[in-house]
Parts: C-alpha cells; structure tokens; sequence
C-alpha cells in the first residue's frame, strides 16, 4: 500500500489494531503511552509526535519500508502486468 498522507497511515494502524481485537487502552498500556495519545494518533495523525508512531508500530507488529516514488511506482505497473 502506498501512504502518502497521515491520516492513511492511522487508519491502516486502526484497521489493523481492530483485526489483532486490541483497544486503544491495550495500545497505551503495552507502550507506556496515554489512552488519548492512541486516539489523537488515530483521529489527528499529523500532531502525532515520530516516537510515538514507532512505539504504536512495534505494539502491533508492523513496520514502515520506505521506498522512492518511483519505485513503488515501477512494481504496482509490474505487479499490474503480471495478473495479465
């Protein structure tokens, strides 16, 4: 999936919070975090401090590959091409 924006990164961190059956409150408490520190990351992702987006990550299991434009751009067309 490509995120460009904050808000696509929280939902996709929501999305898979909910999937795993965590709460926020399971969020907070396995990363020594507040509750409204979870929910201003889901619900306000831009004022979310860096630190505290790794910590949400780790708490589920995820992790952010980074990768030029243009490469992800290269293998969606080929991924496009091999369902041909």
């Amino acid at each position: 999936m490509n995120i460009t924006r904050p808000e696509q990164l929280s939902t996709l961190v929501k999305d898979h919070r909910n999937k795993q059956g965590l709460t926020q409150a399971n969020i907070a408490e396995l990363v020594g975090i507040r509750v409204a520190t979870v929910s201003n990351f889901e619900n306000r992702p831009e004022t979310c401090k860096l630190e505290t987006v790794f910590k949400i990550l780790a708490a589920l299991n995820l992790k952010i590959d980074i990768t030029t434009r243009n490469q992800a751009q290269n293998e969606n067309a080929s991924q496009w091409n091999e369902g041909w």
